[in-house]
């Protein structure tokens, strides 16, 4: 049986809560701040962590997985801002 998913390249501006672990940054969980609710989505894995530069910005990003959707979360080491990328849903499955 196969698993149809849903990519959406996302525009919302988040906050993210991290922490750091033996010197590497470790997003915990995050929040979109357009939104009212606000909903927090709590990251239970992350899947994949890669860096690339974007002009004189390194940006640091992560494939994140919080038990139901994947996540891209970019980190601007240069403003110190985050950036949501790619969501992947199956449908059917309430987004936060």
């Amino acid at each position: 049986m196969s698993t149809m998913v849903q990519k959406t390249k996302s525009t919302a501006r988040i906050r993210v809560a991290q922490v750091i672990e033996s010197g590497k940054i470790k997003p915990v969980w995050f929040e979109e701040t357009d939104k009212q609710s606000r909903d927090r989505v709590f990251i239970k894995e992350v899947c994949y962590t890669w860096v690339h530069r974007d002009g004189a910005a390194r940006i640091i990003s992560f494939a994140v997985y919080d038990g139901s959707n994947s996540y891209e979360l970019a980190l601007n080491t240069l403003d110190f801002t985050w950036e949501l990328g790619v969501v992947e849903s199956t449908p059917g499955r309430i987004m936060r």
